[in-house]
């Protein structure tokens, strides 16, 4: 997902440079664009850290999985179905890593 929503940070930042924007908003939009493909690629790493730290990960996995929830709900209000459905992906293997673990 994370590189989903870092493929259109070039289509953004030419469409706020043609349109009639204060110029503060054509500086911060590009940035404000790229801080949620940053914060997705993290939780990604940090998911896959979690996967090695045993049976303490559980709780951290769980916590993903609530975070990367409350972003495909935000996503679906906002009307973006596929994005809304690739971020229900990592939330639920956050749920399946955590039970496994849980298990094991």
């Amino acid at each position: 997902m994370a590189f989903f929503h870092g493929s259109g940070i070039f289509y953004i930042t030419d469409l706020i440079q043609q349109s009639n924007t204060e110029s503060f908003l054509k500086e911060i939009i590009p940035v404000l664009f790229a801080h949620p493909s940053i914060h997705l690629l993290g939780l990604a790493v940090l998911w896959i850290v979690t996967l090695y730290m045993g049976r303490d990960a559980i709780k951290t996995m769980f916590t993903f999985a609530v975070l990367v929830c409350i972003d495909a709900l935000i996503a679906f209000y906002l009307g973006a179905i596929i994005p809304g459905i690739l971020l229900l992906v990592p939330a639920t293997s956050f749920v399946f890593g955590g039970i496994q673990k849980k298990v094991q």
